[in-house]
């Protein structure tokens, strides 16, 4: 697995996975999409079973990602150790002529095309579905100083504070002068 073309190529033909099921154990897997660098390669287990023109995919993956905080703008190790269990659908069944709500049992159904299973593809969909929402070195960072760019989980800059002032301030000044005065529309 060492270019795009091997790794697209990385699969199975639905005919050729046994009544049985099949598994498929992987390491150093190393995907070349993505706006990430890997730390370690992610190694795991894929189980693939047939269910007539429906498979069933059980497995888990372990690795993890470099990933750039989005407060403070440090690079940081993120791990992923995912469990996961899809069900593919030839893609040729998804009728998507009309909008429609999806179930919740439907979240977890992918499609493959012209019989074959891609596990590229399955392990892909699997690691950026667990990327986080937002980026964070940890969960109380601090971030960049607005004024000086110093990473304040660092270091304290020597910023003077500054204090917002809201265009409503005016309207809360009044409020505190007089709390019982009257503003009569005129």
């Amino acid at each position: 697995m060492k270019n795009q073309k091997d790794l697209n190529s990385w699969g199975i033909l639905i005919d050729e996975i046994p009544p049985e099921g099949l598994v498929i154990n992987f390491e150093h897997f190393e995907p070349l999409e993505g706006d990430f660098k890997i730390l370690k390669p992610f190694a795991g287990q894929i189980k693939i079973k047939r269910l007539g023109y429906q498979v069933e995919v059980k497995g888990f993956l372990k690795g993890s990602l470099e990933l750039v905080c989005d407060r403070c703008l440090e690079a940081y190790e993120f791990p992923i150790e995912e469990t996961f269990e899809v069900l593919l659908l030839p893609r040729k069944s998804l009728n998507i002529e009309e909008e429609k709500e999806l179930e919740q049992e439907e979240m977890e159904v992918s499609f493959y095309e012209e019989s074959f299973i891609s596990f590229y593809n399955i392990l892909m969909e699997e690691i950026i579905l667990a990327l986080p929402f937002r980026n964070l070195c940890q969960v109380d960072c601090k971030g960049l100083c607005p004024n000086c760019g110093v990473n304040l989980n660092k270091e304290k800059c020597q910023c003077k504070i500054f204090k917002k002032t809201s265009p409503f301030a005016v309207l809360k000044d009044l409020l505190s002068k007089g709390e019982n005065t009257v503003i009569k529309e005129g």
